[in-house]
Formats: structure tokens, sequence, C-alpha cells
């Protein structure tokens, strides 16, 4: 035996850059699992993930059910995979579902685990401060995100980044990872580590009236929800009543405060903006009904004389 027979279940871009991995390597992927394709837009075309896209143009057989039922563990069986791989699917996979293939399941996931189980590991983990991250390939139990552990690989993260910088990292670092550790498993080279309890953190999933600033908080905490909620569901605040919603910024500290919410300066083609502690540097801003534009653009196109963000 020199490959796998995977199926795999994934749905959005993130997970289609691990199908696309997976396509090209020596291993098969006999079906793919993705979430229900949706009406969206004036004319309710249906909206199709990027993993049923991809799955599509490589002619591999596509399930979309809403839930995993038995006939979804039976028509896995029909397939004969040697192991399951999940991706950012969405569905909780059932205990029938898993004892299916030869070598389980397993689930590539964008942390540290048991730091940060759950829906949104990427954007708390920022949010929270973290320096460190990583990829952790587990093998799948029916707790959340409990399973243990195969490999994992750090991945640092620095104040600049970004959910979206994050993401591509995750999945330059954790391609290579997911590869490895397939053929550890086809060589049976490969070990497990129980997750230690009494270290879990739960990333909880990201409601959006989280995304509105309060300026009442210190600069560093505010420039790190900016970075967690880009690119969703993008931080916001208010200027002269119209909603404003900043993608990226940058903190420093001062040793005289102002006013929370008010514009210090427009110089270097950046906006400063005092908090409760510290100055806010916003880079990239964009008004309700307009893209994204820089500061600097911002600046020349809008009058901020004396303007206080809300």
């Amino acid at each position: 035996m020199n490959k796998l027979r995977i199926v795999f279940a994934g749905t959005p871009k993130f997970a289609e850059s691990y199908l696309s991995s997976l396509i090209k390597s020596k291993h098969e992927v006999v079906c793919v699992f993705t979430q229900p394709s949706k009406r969206s837009g004036r004319g309710l075309k249906f909206t199709h993930s990027p993993v049923r896209d991809t799955a599509e143009v490589n002619n591999i057989n596509i399930r979309q059910p809403e839930k995993i039922t038995m006939k979804e563990t039976d028509a896995l069986e029909d397939f004969k995979p040697d192991i399951v791989v999940v991706v950012a699917y969405g569905l909780i996979l059932p205990k029938e579902f898993m004892s299916i293939p030869r070598f389980g399941c397993i689930n590539v996931h964008p942390s540290l685990l048991p730091r940060w189980r759950g829906a949104a590991p990427i954007q708390r983990s920022i949010e929270a401060g973290d320096k460190l991250s990583g990829i952790t390939i587990m093998k799948m139990v029916e707790k959340l995100d409990a399973g243990d552990i195969i490999y994992q690989e750090p991945v640092q993260i620095t104040n600049n980044d970004s959910s979206l910088s994050m993401h591509e990292k995750f999945i330059k670092i954790g391609v290579d990872s997911l590869l490895l550790t397939l053929d550890s498993i086809l060589e049976d080279n490969f070990m497990l580590h129980p997750q230690d309890e009494n270290l879990v953190t739960y990333a909880k999933k990201i409601k959006k009236v989280e995304a509105i600033i309060d300026w009442e908080n210190n600069a560093e905490k505010i420039h790190k929800k900016i970075m967690a909620f880009n690119t969703w569901p993008v931080a916001e605040t208010k200027l002269s009543g119209e909603r404003i919603r900043i993608h990226e910024s940058d903190f420093k500290e001062l040793d005289i405060n102002g006013i929370p919410g008010s514009i210090k300066s427009t110089k270097n083609n950046f906006i400063e903006v005092f908090t409760k502690n510290g100055l806010l540097i916003i880079k990239k801003l964009q008004k309700d009904n307009s893209k994204a534009v820089s500061a600097a653009d911002f600046i020349n196109a809008t009058d901020l004389k004396g303007k206080k963000f809300e």
C-alpha cells in the first residue's frame, strides 16, 4: 500500500488549499463532503463552496448534506476510504461515520490544542494577544477538538498579523504538516498524544456585535480586535454618525492621554486616535458602500478636523 484513499470534508477557501494539495499528492481523493450550496445575490443564484468548486473541476464525487445521517454514513462506506481528512467542515461527524475509515478521521485545526478548541481559533488567538499559535493534526473523537494529537507545528503571531495573514501562514505550514502526517500514518510510524484537559480554552463563535470598537479600552486591545476581525466581521466605529470599518491598525503607548476616540493627528499618512490608554494608529479603513482605502486616501477625501470616533 503506497497511497491512501481519502475522503475530504471541508468548506471555505482555507479548506480548499488543503484539498488542492491532496489532489496533487500521491494519494487519491475519492469523495468530498462540503456544506450545501446557498442562494445569494440579486438573482438568487447558487453560490458553491470553494471546496465544491475544486472537487468539480477535478471530477471528484461531491456530497453536500445538511446533516451527517446514516444515509451519509452508508455512502461513506461505499467509497471504502482509508481515512477522512477534515478541514473547517462545519458539520458534526457522528461516531458511526468516524468508525468507517480504516484509519479513522483526522482534523487539521489552526491552534496549538488544547488551547482554542472551537469555532474561531485564529481570531481568538490574535484577540487574546497570543504570541504563538500553530497547526494541530488530531485523531477525531465525538467531543469537540478533544482527540489525541498526532502532529503539531508552531506558528508565530506578530503584532502586525491579522486573521488573513495567519490564514496564509497556516495554509503554508499546515499543508506540509498534513502530507507528512499522512505519510507517517501510511508507514504506521506515528504516536498519539492525549490532550491535557487542564489547559483547555475555547474559541467561541464570533458575533457581529463584538466588532463594535469601545474607545474606552486601551490601544493594544483595540488593535488586537481590529486585526483579529479582519476579514470578518471587521471592527467598526462611527464618525459623524456614519459607520466606519477599520481593517488595519497599529498602536503605541503615550505618556499623556487625550479624550478616547478623539483624533490626535493625521500626520505621516495615518490617523492617530486617543484611547483610554495609548494611541491607535489607523492604516486602512472603509466608509459604508465604499471600498476599503489607505488612511492617506481617507484623509485626503475627508475633513477630520475636530472629529471624534464614537
